[in-house]
Formats: C-alpha cells, sequence, structure tokens
C-alpha cells in the first residue's frame, strides 16, 4: 500500500510518526534512515540546530590526505569521471573518510545554494555526530548505497540536500569511506543510485589492482561468457593465499572481513596449482564450487605469463627493484636500489626522514619490488596507537587473554605479514617493553600471542622507519641499542622535499597527478613554491597544491595567490635549529607558525617541541590554545 503513496507524504507521514508521536515509521522510509534518526536522538541532538560545516585544522588535514593516500589515489580518476557524468544535472561529488570527514569534493557549477557550496569543501566535518542524517553517514554504517531526501535528514537546516551515497569497501572487507552526490533539485532516485554504485565499484576495482596480486581471478556466472567480471574477483599470492575479495564475492561467501589468512582452497574445491596449471595450459575458463555449492566459471584478469604460470616454492622469484628504478633524485634512487639488494639477503631495511618526506612510500616501493611482494605489505604506526593497545595489535590475543578480547582470539599484524612485509612505522616511538618482545621475534622467528604460550613460527621482510635520531635514543636509554642493530641491516635517509635535487620536477609531477592534467602552475608560482621550505614535506605540498586547486576558477593557471598565506607571502622565521620556514603576517601568526613548526620537527611530541622552542610545555599548550581561538 505505501507503494502507491507519493515519496514526499510518505517522507513527512514517517516525520510525524517518530518526531511527533515517538514511534518507528515502519515502512514508510529505509531503515537506514530510522536508525540514523534513532542513533541522533539518543545523542540528544536537536533537530532545530544549527549547521556549522567546520573543517579540520591545516596539521589536521595533512594527517587525514597522509592517512588516506591510497583511497584518494584509487578515487581520483573515478570520483573526477563522476563529476564530470553529473555536473550539468547540478550535482556536486564528495568523496569521504569512514568517519564523516570529506577527503574530495567536486563542486557543481550550476550549484548556487551556499550551504550545499560549504559543505563541499575537503576537511569539513559531515559525520553523523556533526550534521546528523546524511546519505554518507547511512551507506558507511548500513554497508550499502543509501538515498536520502529533503525531510529524512534529521536535522530542518539540511532540508535543501538531496543525497545518494555508496560505500567505498577494501580488499579486506573494511568500509574505507563513501561517494556522495548531491543537489537542491529531487534526485532521481533509481539514476542517482546506480551513479554512485558504479563509482564506488569501480574504486574498488582500483584498491583490488592496487595490491598487485601474483594473480587475478574473475568468477562468472556462464561457462561460455567470455567477459572477466569486474566485481567477482579475488586476489591471490604466489602459494594460493587470498589477498583480496571484491564486495560481491564477499557476500557470496559470507565473509564481511577478512580477519584470518585465507587460501584457495578455504573458497573453492579445486586446488590452487590445479587452477594454475589449467590456466597455463590455456583451458579457460577453469569450473570451480564454492563450499556454499554455487559454481563458478574461473578466468584470469591478466593472462600474463608471469602471472599465470606458478613457480616453485623452493625457488622464489628474485625479484628487486630494477637498477633503473626513478625516484626522481638520483641519491634517493641509487639507496632504493642497494636497499633492494640488501632486501634480497633477508637483511631488515631502516627508513630515516623528517615527517611527510615519504617514508610509506619508499616502503611500499621496496616490498613491490622484494621476494615478498607475493604477500601481504602490513603497516602499523608506532606513534599513532595508545601504548595500551600496541600490544595486542602487533602480537594478536588468544580467546579470554583480556575482558573483551574476541573469541576464538586474534592474529597481530605480525602475524597478517607473515609471507609478506611489516612495516614499522615511527619505530623509535615504540614503548621499551615492546621493544623487549620485538626483538625475541626477529631472533627466534616465532610470535607468541597475548594471553598464549604456544609460539607460532613468522617469516616476513621487516621495514622500519622514524623521523628520531635512535642512536641518540639509544644512548639516552629511549631505545634498545640491540634492537637498533637489529633493524639497521641498510639504512635509507630521505632528504627534507625542499632539500631534493628534482624539486622542479617534482613539483610540476605532483601537480599533473592531483589535478588529472589539469593545471598548470604560472613560472612565478612554480619559482615561489621552489624557494618555499616546505617544512611538512610532501604532505604539505599535496595539501598545498589541493588547496590552490579548490581556490582557482576551472581551467585558470595556477598562481601563487592560490595557495596557502604561509607560502603565496613567505616572510623567514628562525625555529631554534639549524634551519629555518617561510611563514608570513603578524606577530601572533608568526607564534603560532613557529609552534606550528617545531611540532612539525618533532612528529607532534608536546615535550620536545616545548624543549626545541626553549618554553615550558604548558606554557605552549597556553599559546597554542591562545592561537587557536584567535583564527588559523
Amino acid at each position: 500500500m505505501n507503494a502507491i503513496i507519493p515519496a514526499d507524504h510518505r517522507r513527512a507521514k514517517a516525520r510525524e510518526t517518530f518526531f511527533e508521536h515517538g514511534q518507528i515509521p515502519t515502512g514508510l522510509i529505509d531503515d537506514a534512515i530510522v536508525n540514523s534518526w534513532q542513533r541522533c536522538s539518543a545523542a540528544s541532538k536537536n533537530v532545530s540546530e544549527r549547521v556549522q560545516f567546520d573543517t579540520v585544522s591545516r596539521s589536521g588535514l595533512l594527517e587525514l590526505m597522509d592517512s588516506n593516500q591510497i583511497l584518494l589515489e584509487a578515487a581520483t580518476q573515478p570520483l573526477e569521471q563522476l563529476g564530470q557524468t553529473v555536473n550539468g544535472a547540478g550535482y556536486s561529488v564528495l568523496l569521504t573518510d569512514d568517519k564523516g570527514v570529506a577527503l574530495a569534493a567536486r563542486r557543481s557549477g550550476r550549484c548556487a545554494n551556499t550551504l550545499i557550496n560549504g559543505a563541499f569543501r575537503q576537511g569539513v566535518n559531515l559525520s553523523e555526530a556533526t550534521i546528523g542524517t546524511s546519505a554518507m553517514s547511512c551507506a558507511v554504517s548500513e554497508r550499502r548505497p543509501v538515498l536520502v531526501s529533503g525531510v529524512e535528514h534529521y536535522l530542518h537546516a539540511n532540508r535543501v540536500f538531496n543525497c545518494a551515497a555508496s560505500p567505498i569497501v577494501d580488499p579486506m572487507g573494511r568500509v574505507l569511506g563513501a561517494i556522495d552526490i548531491t543537489r537542491g533539485n529531487p534526485l532521481e532516485p533509481g539514476s542517482a543510485l546506480s551513479l554512485v554504485q558504479q563509482c564506488s565499484a569501480r574504486v574498488e576495482r582500483q584498491l583490488m589492482g592496487m595490491l598487485s596480486p601474483w594473480l587475478m581471478v574473475s568468477l562468472g556466472w556462464e561457462q561460455n561468457d567470455l567477459r572477466a567480471s569486474g566485481d567477482l574477483l579475488v586476489a591471490l599470492g604466489q602459494e594460493g593465499q587470498v589477498l583480496g575479495l571484491s564486495p560481491r564475492v564477499r557476500e557470496l561467501t559470507g565473509l564481511a572481513s577478512t580477519d584470518e589468512r585465507l587460501c584457495f582452497q578455504d573458497l573453492f574445491d579445486l586446488r590452487f596449482d590445479e587452477l594454475v596449471d589449467g590456466f597455463r595450459g590455456r583451458k579457460q575458463p577453469m569450473t570451480a564450487r564454492m563450499h556454499s555449492g554455487l559454481s563458478f566459471s574461473l578466468r584470469p584478469v591478466n593472462t600474463d605469463a608471469r602471472k599465470t604460470v606458478r613457480r616453485s616454492s623452493a625457488n622464489p622469484p628474485a625479484k628487486r627493484l630494477p637498477d633503473s628504478t626513478d625516484f626522481g633524485d638520483p641519491a634517493i634512487s641509487r639507496q632504493a636500489t642497494l636497499a633492494g639488494r640488501a632486501m634480497e639477503k633477508g637483511l631488515p631495511v631502516l627508513i630515516l626522514g623528517e615527517t611527510g618526506t615519504g617514508k610509506e612510500v619508499m616502503a611500499k616501493s621496496l616490498h613491490s619490488g622484494s621476494m615478498s611482494s607475493s604477500g601481504t605489505f602490513v603497516a602499523i604506526n608506532c606513534a599513532a596507537i595508545p601504548e595500551s593497545l600496541i600490544e595486542g595489535e602487533l602480537f594478536g590475543h588468544a580467546e579470554g587473554a583480556y575482558t573483551g578480547a574476541r573469541r576464538g582470539g586474534a592474529p597481530g599484524k605480525i602475524e597478517h605479514a607473515d609471507g609478506g612485509t611489516l612495516f614499522l612505522d615511527e619505530i623509535g616511538d615504540m614503548p621499551l617493553g615492546l621493544q623487549s618482545r620485538l626483538l625475541r621475534v626477529l631472533e627466534t622467528r616465532e610470535v607468541t600471542r597475548l594471553g598464549s604460550a604456544t609460539p607460532k613460527p613468522v617469516r616476513f621482510q621487516l621495514i622500519c622507519a622514524t623521523h628520531r635520531n635512535l642512536s641518540e635514543a639509544a644512548q639516552n636509554g629511549d631505545f634498545r641499542e640491540d634492537l637498533l642493530y637489529r633493524i639497521k641491516g641498510m639504512t635509507v635517509r630521505l632528504p627534507r622535499l625542499a632539500e631534493r635535487s628534482d624539486l622542479k620536477n617534482f613539483i610540476v609531477d605532483r601537480c599533473r597527478v592531483l589535478t588529472q592534467g589539469s593545471r598548470e602552475l604560472s613560472q612565478d608560482c612554480l619559482d615561489g613554491l621552489i624557494r618555499y621550505d616546505w617544512p611538512g614535506n610532501v604532505r604539505e605540498l599535496i595539501y598545498a597544491l589541493t588547496h590552490a586547486d579548490a581556490l582557482a576558477e576551472p581551467d585558470e593557471v595556477l598562481e601563487l595567490c592560490h595557495f596557502p598565506e604561509e607560502i603565496a607571502a613567505p616572510t623567514t622565521v628562525a625555529v631554534g635549529s639549524n634551519r629555518t620556514v617561510n611563514r608570513g603576517g603578524t606577530l601572533k601568526t608568526l607564534e603560532r607558525a613557529v609552534i606550528d613548526e617545531a611540532l612539525a620537527i618533532e612528529g607532534g611530541n608536546v615535550s620536545r617541541a616545548a624543549k626545541r622552542l626553549g618554553i615550558g610545555r604548558a606554557t605552549l599548550y597556553r599559546r597554542f590554545k591562545a592561537g587557536s581561538e584567535n583564527g588559523p
């Protein structure tokens, strides 16, 4: 009966039922919206409250971009194409992370709504806790596409929004964020949901490809259908280990996320070597039955011989970064080549460099060119996880190890890295007690979960990174000297961005990549960017280019005026070290800039930043707070 009631009437009735009568509007609107209303009501949100589309701080935006680098890389082209498709229909396009913060936005040139334009900006917090019900938050919570129109938004102020969003799920089954399209006019429900679904599926395929699997297999329904499905994909390592599954395969297998290590035989009744031998003999497709009883036709997505001919595990491919690997800066390229050779001999690699210089990018490059490339690249930031949680995160736990421990236990990052690469970022901030446990793992090649007495053999390539001087930390008793000797088999030192010999070409290349080739830098602008000191290194450059791209008109050449103020109008200010930083503005803004720079140098460590500036910790907090209250 509800199907014949006009949509506007159903929405109005649902709102009346919930907000005036305190009842659940069953069958009137999407359950995802009702669930969101209930969460907002439980959080005591007032439907009449004013909406504030506040952005995160500059340092917060840099951290946001860095932590979502893989998602941004995978989504850039699909997002751009979606924007071109829907711009003429008045839709603005948005990419958010899993917490609802805007990572990228494409505002429609036909949208004159100030509220929509205010919301669709990079760094704006659009979480449910901040703005109430939205298509993005519903899509992330429900793990499915959701359409939210007008009065279906919890807050009255958001009734101007008509939105459709689809979640983005990574190959491990984790929701990374959502794609959203919004306009002021009513949506075309079918086409709007179809567009965001197609875009999110495209991003998910990109994420699958970024795993660099040894073999990608496509599942098909029909034996004679020669087309490879882009929705039913399984990424496999050289020994048949499952590196990732596309969301639709997860639906078929019933696996919401991949918590434990799986192999091909855990999914199908066909042995992995039989599959590879069949592909090698050009027997395509191969038929395999899932343990649920469903049968599929299996085809390799990439039929290149290197990926379809299985090598003996006793003689793994001696891969390494080729001698011609080019990181732009010759000194970096030479170090990368030597590090690759060291990894062939089983030596660990230690990457040194300031925050934002690209340590994880280097680590991933070394992994992809190593003998461990068929395994998983597992990264953990030792400075970003509370000390009380990092031990379980790294070593895993047995069932009953502590209150709230997962039934059956759970593997840690070290176990996940078995057969692949373990990347310990900011290892200089690892607690001393944990350093002892890590040293034992490196010596015995065995890991023991919390609450268990049974060790498990592990084999992985170790890459560590830090911005700290570990030799000095070892002398001060803050880092184990014996662990230092175990992790620095080969050291790679990454220069500050301003010190790179290829700085000009690097800036031009980053601009081309971030803007999909749609922007150019004027010569004066490029000269100014080369002169700037870049205290935030590559992260700051990415933020600055994104900022300029957002401010400039379409097809406009980028000028210095489009960049953040500290870059566009630099003034040299000492920072209490042997370096300087370019800043501009009043005494208050200069003071805040110096504090920001000290914090950046010390990786956000307030105590060390205060010591560098020659002031007390409490004084730094007070001045930082005062600067925040007075504006950026």
